[in-house]
C-alpha cells in the first residue's frame, strides 16, 4: 500500500492500494490493487433536502459544525454512510464521491466525476454526475473476471515473477486454467 502526504484517512483499505495526495476517505473499504488519484474526497455527507426548510446543519444536528448549537438532539442523520469501493478500480484525479457509494470490481471513474449512485462492475464512468460511458470488457470477459477474483489469489513473490500474465486478457485466462490456485 501507498499513502501520500495530506490525505485523511477514516477507512479499511486493502493491499496493493495507493491513495495520491491531498485525498480525503471517510467511512470506506477500498479493495486490493486500486489506484486513487490525487484530491479525491471518499464518502461525503449529505444534508437534508426535503422536509426541512434550510440545509444549515444548525437546525437538525448537535454535531457541532458551527460554534453555537440550537437544537439539543439530532434530527437529521447526516451521519458519512459507509461507501465500497471493490478491487482493481482505478479513481481519477479530483473524483467526489457520496456515502453510501458501491463502486464494482474493475471500475474506473474518470478525473472530475462526482459520483452519487452506484458503479457496476467494470464500467468507465464519468461527469457530474457521473454516468456510464462504457464498459472496459465485454460481459464474456467481464464474468470470468469476477469468477476468478484474481485479486484474492495472488501473493506479491508470484505477481512478481508473473506480472506478464496481467498484460493481457488471455495470458490472464491461461493462468486462471492453469494456476488460479497458487497462494
Amino acid at each position: 500500500m501507498s499513502i501520500y502526504e495530506n490525505i485523511l484517512i477514516d477507512s479499511e483499505i486493502n493491499s496493493y492500494t495507493y491513495i495520491a495526495k491531498k485525498t480525503e476517505i471517510y467511512n470506506a473499504k477500498i479493495g486490493k490493487f486500486c489506484s486513487i488519484g490525487p484530491n479525491s474526497i471518499i464518502g461525503l455527507s449529505t444534508h437534508p433536502l426535503d422536509n426541512f426548510i434550510s440545509t444549515s446543519p444548525i437546525f437538525y444536528s448537535t454535531e457541532k459544525q458551527l460554534p453555537v448549537r440550537v437544537v439539543d438532539k439530532q434530527y437529521f442523520n447526516d451521519s458519512i454512510k459507509e461507501t465500497i469501493i471493490g478491487n482493481d478500480v482505478w479513481i481519477g484525479a479530483n473524483v467526489l464521491i457520496t456515502g453510501g457509494i458501491t463502486i464494482g470490481n474493475g471500475a474506473v471513474i474518470a478525473a472530475g466525476s462526482i459520483v452519487t449512485k452506484n458503479v457496476e462492475e467494470y464500467a468507465i464512468v464519468g461527469g457530474i454526475p457521473a454516468k456510464i460511458i462504457k464498459y472496459r470488457f465485454d460481459l464474456e470477459k467481464r464474468k470470468f473476471l469476477k469468477e476468478s477474483q484474481w485479486w484474492n489469489k495472488s501473493n506479491i513473490n508470484y505477481l512478481k515473477m508473473n506480472y506478464k500474465k496481467f498484460h493481457n486478457f488471455e495470458n490472464l485466462k491461461k493462468w486462471k486454467n492453469h494456476e488460479i490456485n497458487n497462494k
